[in-house]
Protein backbone atom coordinates (compact mmCIF):
# COMPACT_ATOMS: atom_id res chain seq x y z
CA UNK A 1 0.00 0.00 0.00
CA UNK A 2 2.98 2.43 0.72
CA UNK A 3 4.33 1.97 -2.92
CA UNK A 4 1.32 2.14 -4.38
CA UNK A 5 0.64 5.35 -2.47
CA UNK A 6 4.14 7.09 -3.56
CA UNK A 7 3.04 6.12 -6.99
CA UNK A 8 0.15 7.32 -6.85
CA UNK A 9 1.69 10.39 -5.45
CA UNK A 10 4.13 11.18 -7.90
CA UNK A 11 1.42 10.65 -10.80
CA UNK A 12 -1.00 13.16 -8.57
CA UNK A 13 -2.32 15.65 -10.83
CA UNK A 14 -1.08 19.36 -10.29
CA UNK A 15 -4.40 21.41 -8.85
CA UNK A 16 -4.70 23.83 -11.92
CA UNK A 17 -6.01 20.06 -14.00
CA UNK A 18 -8.25 20.00 -10.77
CA UNK A 19 -10.92 22.41 -12.68
CA UNK A 20 -11.20 25.19 -9.63
CA UNK A 21 -11.22 28.83 -10.13
CA UNK A 22 -8.17 30.57 -9.66
CA UNK A 23 -9.41 32.79 -6.56
CA UNK A 24 -10.41 28.92 -5.24
CA UNK A 25 -6.18 28.34 -5.76
CA UNK A 26 -5.31 31.81 -4.62
CA UNK A 27 -7.39 31.45 -1.71
CA UNK A 28 -6.32 29.70 1.85
CA UNK A 29 -8.26 26.68 3.21
CA UNK A 30 -10.63 27.47 5.75
CA UNK A 31 -11.11 24.58 8.14
CA UNK A 32 -13.35 26.97 10.52
CA UNK A 33 -16.88 25.54 11.01
CA UNK A 34 -19.12 27.56 9.14
CA UNK A 35 -22.77 28.18 10.12
CA UNK A 36 -24.16 27.01 7.45
CA UNK A 37 -21.87 23.36 6.80
CA UNK A 38 -20.34 21.10 8.83
CA UNK A 39 -16.33 21.20 9.68
CA UNK A 40 -16.14 17.55 8.21
CA UNK A 41 -17.34 18.42 4.53
CA UNK A 42 -14.55 21.35 4.82
CA UNK A 43 -11.86 18.85 5.70
CA UNK A 44 -13.20 16.45 2.76
CA UNK A 45 -13.64 18.57 0.07
CA UNK A 46 -10.25 19.31 -1.34
CA UNK A 47 -10.05 14.96 -1.83
CA UNK A 48 -12.55 15.34 -4.11
CA UNK A 49 -10.95 16.20 -7.31
CA UNK A 50 -8.26 13.45 -6.34
CA UNK A 51 -11.77 10.73 -6.47
CA UNK A 52 -12.71 12.06 -9.73
CA UNK A 53 -9.52 12.22 -10.83
CA UNK A 54 -8.78 8.66 -9.87
CA UNK A 55 -5.74 9.47 -7.93
CA UNK A 56 -6.86 7.00 -5.06
CA UNK A 57 -7.82 3.78 -7.04
CA UNK A 58 -4.77 2.09 -6.62
CA UNK A 59 -5.09 2.56 -2.78
CA UNK A 60 -9.42 1.09 -3.71
CA UNK A 61 -8.91 -1.81 -4.90
CA UNK A 62 -8.60 -5.58 -3.36
CA UNK A 63 -4.96 -6.14 -5.42
CA UNK A 64 -2.60 -3.63 -6.47
CA UNK A 65 -1.46 -4.02 -9.78
CA UNK A 66 2.22 -5.37 -10.11
CA UNK A 67 4.52 -2.12 -10.18
CA UNK A 68 6.22 -1.49 -13.20
CA UNK A 69 9.97 -1.24 -13.62
CA UNK A 70 10.30 2.33 -13.65
CA UNK A 71 7.31 4.43 -11.65
CA UNK A 72 8.39 7.68 -12.54
CA UNK A 73 7.68 6.59 -16.37
CA UNK A 74 4.52 4.26 -16.16
CA UNK A 75 1.12 5.61 -16.60
CA UNK A 76 -1.64 6.32 -14.37
CA UNK A 77 -3.80 2.85 -14.53
CA UNK A 78 -7.53 3.67 -15.96
CA UNK A 79 -10.27 2.02 -13.67
CA UNK A 80 -13.54 3.30 -14.15
CA UNK A 81 -16.24 3.95 -10.87
CA UNK A 82 -18.26 1.14 -11.41
CA UNK A 83 -15.01 -1.16 -10.93
CA UNK A 84 -13.57 1.02 -8.28
CA UNK A 85 -16.91 0.87 -6.41
CA UNK A 86 -17.01 -2.60 -6.78
CA UNK A 87 -13.92 -3.38 -5.50
CA UNK A 88 -12.45 -0.61 -3.49
CA UNK A 89 -13.43 -3.01 0.19
CA UNK A 90 -10.82 -4.54 1.26
CA UNK A 91 -10.81 -8.36 1.83
CA UNK A 92 -10.38 -10.41 5.05
CA UNK A 93 -9.55 -13.59 3.21
CA UNK A 94 -6.11 -14.97 3.21
CA UNK A 95 -4.55 -15.85 -0.09
CA UNK A 96 -3.77 -18.95 -1.34
CA UNK A 97 -0.18 -18.62 -1.89
CA UNK A 98 1.22 -15.82 -0.53
CA UNK A 99 3.94 -15.40 -3.43
CA UNK A 100 1.57 -15.12 -6.11
CA UNK A 101 0.52 -12.33 -4.29
CA UNK A 102 3.93 -10.70 -3.37
CA UNK A 103 6.16 -12.07 -5.84
CA UNK A 104 9.91 -11.90 -4.87
CA UNK A 105 11.71 -9.25 -6.97
CA UNK A 106 15.23 -9.91 -5.46
CA UNK A 107 17.96 -12.33 -5.77
CA UNK A 108 18.44 -15.25 -3.10
CA UNK A 109 22.06 -15.44 -2.73
CA UNK A 110 21.54 -17.95 0.18
CA UNK A 111 19.74 -20.45 -2.18
CA UNK A 112 21.92 -19.89 -4.82
CA UNK A 113 25.22 -20.75 -2.92
CA UNK A 114 23.11 -23.49 -1.38
CA UNK A 115 22.11 -24.99 -5.00
CA UNK A 116 25.98 -24.48 -5.53
CA UNK A 117 27.14 -26.49 -2.92
CA UNK A 118 24.53 -29.13 -3.34
CA UNK A 119 26.16 -29.13 -7.02
CA UNK A 120 29.63 -29.27 -6.07
CA UNK A 121 29.19 -32.04 -3.73
CA UNK A 122 27.19 -34.10 -6.52
CA UNK A 123 29.80 -33.71 -8.75
CA UNK A 124 32.44 -34.40 -6.70
CA UNK A 125 30.39 -37.85 -5.34
CA UNK A 126 30.37 -38.80 -8.99
CA UNK A 127 33.82 -38.54 -9.72
CA UNK A 128 34.96 -40.49 -6.53
CA UNK A 129 32.20 -43.37 -7.58
CA UNK A 130 33.94 -43.20 -10.70
CA UNK A 131 37.51 -43.92 -9.08
CA UNK A 132 36.42 -46.37 -7.08
CA UNK A 133 34.76 -48.46 -9.59
CA UNK A 134 38.00 -48.14 -11.53
CA UNK A 135 40.07 -49.55 -8.80
CA UNK A 136 37.62 -51.71 -6.88
CA UNK A 137 39.22 -55.36 -6.22
CA UNK A 138 38.67 -58.08 -8.21
CA UNK A 139 35.97 -61.03 -6.13
CA UNK A 140 37.71 -63.96 -5.04
CA UNK A 141 37.66 -66.87 -7.57
CA UNK A 142 34.13 -67.99 -8.60
CA UNK A 143 32.34 -65.45 -6.54
CA UNK A 144 29.48 -63.42 -7.39
CA UNK A 145 27.32 -60.81 -5.52
CA UNK A 146 25.17 -63.55 -4.66
CA UNK A 147 28.17 -65.54 -3.04
CA UNK A 148 29.57 -62.11 -1.37
CA UNK A 149 25.76 -61.94 0.30
CA UNK A 150 25.39 -66.05 1.29
CA UNK A 151 28.79 -65.70 2.78
CA UNK A 152 27.86 -63.16 5.18
CA UNK A 153 24.62 -64.38 6.18
CA UNK A 154 22.66 -61.34 4.64
CA UNK A 155 19.47 -62.96 4.94
CA UNK A 156 16.29 -64.29 2.30
CA UNK A 157 16.45 -60.88 0.25
CA UNK A 158 20.35 -62.06 -1.02
CA UNK A 159 18.93 -62.77 -4.09
CA UNK A 160 16.91 -59.24 -4.72
CA UNK A 161 19.55 -57.21 -3.40
CA UNK A 162 22.09 -58.96 -6.05
CA UNK A 163 20.11 -57.95 -8.96
CA UNK A 164 19.68 -54.94 -8.04
CA UNK A 165 23.96 -54.40 -9.36
CA UNK A 166 24.82 -55.53 -13.35
CA UNK A 167 28.70 -55.26 -12.04
CA UNK A 168 30.83 -56.33 -9.23
CA UNK A 169 32.31 -53.03 -9.42
CA UNK A 170 29.23 -51.00 -8.66
CA UNK A 171 28.46 -53.19 -5.95
CA UNK A 172 32.16 -53.65 -4.14
CA UNK A 173 32.74 -49.39 -4.26
CA UNK A 174 29.28 -48.50 -2.26
CA UNK A 175 29.62 -46.10 0.45
CA UNK A 176 27.65 -45.75 3.70
CA UNK A 177 25.41 -43.40 2.14
CA UNK A 178 25.17 -45.36 -1.11
CA UNK A 179 23.88 -48.53 0.68
CA UNK A 180 21.15 -46.42 2.73
CA UNK A 181 19.42 -45.97 -0.82
CA UNK A 182 18.62 -49.39 -1.40
CA UNK A 183 15.31 -50.30 -0.06
CA UNK A 184 14.01 -53.10 1.80
CA UNK A 185 16.92 -53.52 3.83
CA UNK A 186 17.06 -53.82 8.06
CA UNK A 187 19.23 -51.42 9.80
CA UNK A 188 21.04 -54.98 10.75
CA UNK A 189 21.67 -55.76 7.17
CA UNK A 190 22.56 -52.02 6.16
CA UNK A 191 25.29 -52.16 8.86
CA UNK A 192 26.53 -55.44 7.91
CA UNK A 193 26.75 -54.83 4.75
CA UNK A 194 28.71 -51.69 5.52
CA UNK A 195 31.28 -53.64 7.14
CA UNK A 196 32.00 -56.62 5.09
CA UNK A 197 32.58 -54.00 2.09
CA UNK A 198 35.16 -51.98 4.35
CA UNK A 199 37.05 -55.33 4.72
CA UNK A 200 37.06 -56.83 1.60
CA UNK A 201 38.40 -53.63 0.28
CA UNK A 202 41.11 -53.18 3.21
CA UNK A 203 42.09 -56.96 2.23
CA UNK A 204 40.60 -58.48 5.80
CA UNK A 205 38.07 -60.17 4.52
CA UNK A 206 37.75 -63.38 3.87
CA UNK A 207 40.30 -64.42 6.22
CA UNK A 208 43.33 -65.59 4.65
CA UNK A 209 46.46 -67.63 6.14
CA UNK A 210 49.19 -66.71 8.35
CA UNK A 211 52.02 -66.87 5.52
CA UNK A 212 50.03 -64.79 3.29
CA UNK A 213 49.22 -62.57 5.99
CA UNK A 214 52.96 -62.16 6.83
CA UNK A 215 53.41 -62.02 3.40
CA UNK A 216 51.07 -59.06 2.48
CA UNK A 217 51.93 -56.89 5.27
CA UNK A 218 55.39 -57.26 5.93
CA UNK A 219 56.72 -53.96 5.02
CA UNK A 220 60.17 -53.16 3.21
CA UNK A 221 62.91 -54.69 4.79
CA UNK A 222 65.78 -52.96 5.44
CA UNK A 223 68.96 -52.94 3.84
CA UNK A 224 71.07 -54.19 6.92
CA UNK A 225 68.50 -56.05 8.54
CA UNK A 226 70.04 -59.60 9.85
CA UNK A 227 73.10 -59.44 8.74
CA UNK A 228 75.86 -59.24 11.05
CA UNK A 229 77.55 -56.44 12.89
CA UNK A 230 80.77 -55.11 11.87
CA UNK A 231 83.38 -52.81 13.66
CA UNK A 232 82.57 -50.36 11.19
CA UNK A 233 78.95 -50.31 12.35
CA UNK A 234 79.89 -50.52 15.80
CA UNK A 235 81.71 -47.27 15.07
CA UNK A 236 79.25 -45.47 13.31
CA UNK A 237 76.50 -46.74 16.04
CA UNK A 238 78.71 -45.43 18.92
CA UNK A 239 79.35 -42.37 17.02
CA UNK A 240 75.54 -41.87 16.48
CA UNK A 241 74.30 -42.68 19.84
CA UNK A 242 76.93 -39.60 21.06
CA UNK A 243 76.15 -37.08 22.59
CA UNK A 244 76.94 -34.86 19.65
CA UNK A 245 74.13 -36.80 17.42
CA UNK A 246 71.24 -38.10 19.06
CA UNK A 247 72.42 -38.57 22.39
CA UNK A 248 70.79 -41.87 23.81
CA UNK A 249 70.45 -40.35 27.33
CA UNK A 250 67.85 -37.99 26.08
CA UNK A 251 64.47 -39.01 25.07
CA UNK A 252 64.07 -41.79 23.02
CA UNK A 253 66.13 -41.89 19.57
CA UNK A 254 66.16 -45.33 18.55
CA UNK A 255 63.74 -44.93 15.77
CA UNK A 256 66.64 -42.27 14.24
CA UNK A 257 69.60 -44.89 14.83
CA UNK A 258 67.40 -47.46 13.45
CA UNK A 259 67.30 -45.71 9.69
CA UNK A 260 70.33 -44.38 9.80
CA UNK A 261 72.19 -47.94 10.63
CA UNK A 262 69.38 -49.58 8.23
CA UNK A 263 68.28 -52.03 11.05
CA UNK A 264 65.66 -53.04 13.15
CA UNK A 265 65.21 -51.28 16.34
CA UNK A 266 65.31 -53.66 19.16
CA UNK A 267 68.31 -55.03 17.12
CA UNK A 268 70.48 -51.42 17.68
CA UNK A 269 69.61 -51.37 21.14
CA UNK A 270 70.77 -54.58 22.11
CA UNK A 271 73.84 -54.12 20.55
CA UNK A 272 74.14 -50.77 22.34
CA UNK A 273 73.42 -52.30 25.45
CA UNK A 274 76.34 -55.25 24.76
CA UNK A 275 79.15 -52.41 24.12
CA UNK A 276 78.44 -49.66 26.51
CA UNK A 277 75.61 -50.66 29.25
CA UNK A 278 77.39 -54.18 30.37
CA UNK A 279 80.89 -53.17 30.50
CA UNK A 280 79.84 -50.12 32.56
CA UNK A 281 78.03 -51.79 35.18
CA UNK A 282 80.08 -55.17 35.36
CA UNK A 283 83.46 -52.56 36.59
CA UNK A 284 81.50 -51.21 39.21
CA UNK A 285 79.57 -52.33 42.42
CA UNK A 286 75.97 -52.09 43.59
CA UNK A 287 74.25 -52.14 46.92
CA UNK A 288 70.18 -53.99 47.38
CA UNK A 289 68.49 -53.71 50.58
CA UNK A 290 65.19 -55.15 51.26
CA UNK A 291 63.14 -54.01 54.20
CA UNK A 292 59.89 -54.47 55.85
CA UNK A 293 59.09 -50.35 55.60
CA UNK A 294 57.21 -51.53 51.92
CA UNK A 295 54.43 -52.32 54.53
CA UNK A 296 51.05 -50.28 54.15
CA UNK A 297 51.05 -47.67 57.22
CA UNK A 298 47.16 -47.73 57.04
CA UNK A 299 45.65 -50.63 59.11
CA UNK A 300 41.96 -51.89 59.29
CA UNK A 301 39.73 -54.84 59.14
CA UNK A 302 39.25 -54.43 55.41
CA UNK A 303 43.69 -55.95 54.59
CA UNK A 304 42.55 -59.61 54.87
CA UNK A 305 45.54 -60.22 52.91
CA UNK A 306 48.73 -58.39 52.62
CA UNK A 307 49.45 -56.93 49.06
CA UNK A 308 52.17 -59.08 47.56
CA UNK A 309 55.26 -56.97 46.50
CA UNK A 310 57.58 -57.99 43.78
CA UNK A 311 61.05 -57.53 43.63
CA UNK A 312 62.90 -57.74 40.06
CA UNK A 313 66.34 -58.38 40.78
CA UNK A 314 69.35 -57.69 38.19
CA UNK A 315 71.72 -60.81 37.97
CA UNK A 316 74.64 -60.65 39.36
CA UNK A 317 76.86 -61.53 36.33
CA UNK A 318 75.94 -58.03 35.10
CA UNK A 319 75.76 -56.47 38.61
CA UNK A 320 78.07 -57.74 41.20
CA UNK A 321 77.28 -56.65 45.08
CA UNK A 322 79.39 -54.55 47.02
CA UNK A 323 80.66 -56.23 50.39
CA UNK A 324 78.01 -55.87 53.41
CA UNK A 325 79.78 -52.70 54.93
CA UNK A 326 76.94 -51.07 57.01
CA UNK A 327 77.15 -49.67 60.19
CA UNK A 328 75.06 -47.84 62.57
CA UNK A 329 75.69 -45.03 64.68
CA UNK A 330 75.71 -45.51 68.05
CA UNK A 331 73.37 -42.77 68.34
CA UNK A 332 70.67 -44.67 66.94
CA UNK A 333 71.92 -48.75 67.87
CA UNK A 334 69.58 -48.40 70.42
CA UNK A 335 65.86 -47.79 68.28
CA UNK A 336 67.24 -50.59 65.75
CA UNK A 337 64.83 -53.30 65.50
CA UNK A 338 66.93 -56.52 63.91
CA UNK A 339 63.54 -57.81 62.39
CA UNK A 340 63.08 -54.65 60.29
CA UNK A 341 66.76 -54.05 59.62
Amino acid sequence: LAQAGAQAALRAPTPASWGWPSHELRRPLNLRPRANKRPFEDMLRPLLPLRRSNVLAPLLVRRAPALPSSPLLAPAPSISSAAVGARRAFSDDVPSHAGARYPTRYFDFKAFRRALKEKKEALGEAELREVRREYALPPPEGWTIKDFLENISFGDNAEDVANLFERWEDFISMTAQDITRIPDLTLAQRRKLDRYITLFNHGLWPKISSDMYHAKFAGDKLQNEGNPWSDDDDSQLLKLAGPEEYDVNFGDPWIYLSWELQRREDDVRQRYVELMVKPRERSTTHEFAITKTSRPLHMNRKFRMMPPDLYIVPSEDNFPLAPRKFELPAAFRRYRQDEVF
